[in-house]
């Protein structure tokens, strides 16, 4: 009976191991709607020219790349527009969107 349960816990530490080397989303995109999305952009946004405003004032050295400004800025034009028009890019669904817009803002 015991060597059961030592083979029990065995499999469980294991599976928590196989857990943890499979890369997981922490949002979920599929519950994601298009205000949630702007909101999560707006926030991105404000921390991002926050970091750059303190660059410029206090002549700080920490690196910020444009990249991702623009990229969120595009995304964010286009779910203002979808939010508007639901034929908007209607070849890209909100959950695409939505997937590109999480890696963009955890970047």
């Amino acid at each position: 009976m015991a060597c059961v349960q030592h083979v029990i816990m065995l499999l469980n530490k294991l599976q928590n191991l196989l857990n943890m080397l499979q890369p997981r989303l922490t949002n979920c995109i599929e519950c994601s709607s298009i205000p949630a999305l702007l909101k999560d952009i707006d926030a991105k946004l404000t921390i991002l020219a926050k970091i750059e405003y303190n660059n410029i004032i206090f002549s700080m050295n920490h690196n910020l790349s444009c990249s991702p400004i623009g990229e969120l800025l595009n995304y964010r034009r286009i779910l203002t527009y979808k939010f508007c028009n639901e034929d908007y890019a209607k070849c890209f669904t909100i959950k695409m969107i939505a997937s590109r817009v999480k890696l963009l803002i955890h970047k």
